[in-house]
């Protein structure tokens, strides 16, 4: 009878440590890898913004348009001297781009022979997208735009440079895990 209790008492503590031998095995064990043969998701860590600003010719011929914008560099400045200014940044997130566009009459210009004026109010488009550690995309930004052409009085226009109709502000926040804000 004490044989037979050794034997069942010696036979459950073998299953007791097999059984916690089992248990402790976790997914890298069994599957060779840390999370069980699936690649972890790539961490977002830079975004790139594309950035067109957009101005008519008649614009161009009587105004002076500067760009004034930070890539998250610092501040910079400048003159708008086609119908299309384009910049593309890459900046590690977190980060806040802002565009600002300032319009006004060129100096000395006459403008009393002319009766209308074509004109764009906002004309920006923006793009971006979302990059992992190695620079790969991970999400595409939709393409928003805001152009609004339309031919106007001289007189509206004048009045319109005089009130900053014309001057836009576009800020762009996007939070560490690359959602724009």
């Amino acid at each position: 009878m004490k044989r037979v209790k050794n034997f069942f008492l010696k036979s459950g503590l073998l299953m007791m440590a097999m059984g916690m031998a089992l248990v402790s095995c976790n997914e890298e064990d069994i599957n060779g890898t840390e999370n069980g043969g699936k690649e972890e998701p790539q961490k977002a860590t830079a975004v790139t913004l594309e950035y067109t600003n957009v101005v008519t010719k008649d614009m161009l011929q009587y105004c002076d348009i500067v760009l004034e914008y930070n890539d998250g560099s610092g501040a910079k400045t400048e003159i708008v001297t086609d119908t299309m200014w384009v910049k593309s940044f890459t900046t590690n997130l977190p980060c806040t781009y802002t565009f600002s566009k300032k319009v006004t009459l060129k100096e000395g210009i006459d403008m009393t022979s002319v009766e209308k004026v074509k004109i764009l109010k906002n004309g920006h488009i923006r793009s971006y997208t979302i990059l992992d550690a190695e620079g790969n995309s991970m999400k595409k930004g939709e393409v928003l735009s805001n152009i609004a052409t339309m031919t106007t009085s001289c007189a509206n226009f004048l009045a319109g440079i005089e009130k900053g109709s014309f001057n836009t502000t576009n800020t762009y926040e996007f939070d560490a895990a690359g959602k724009l804000k």
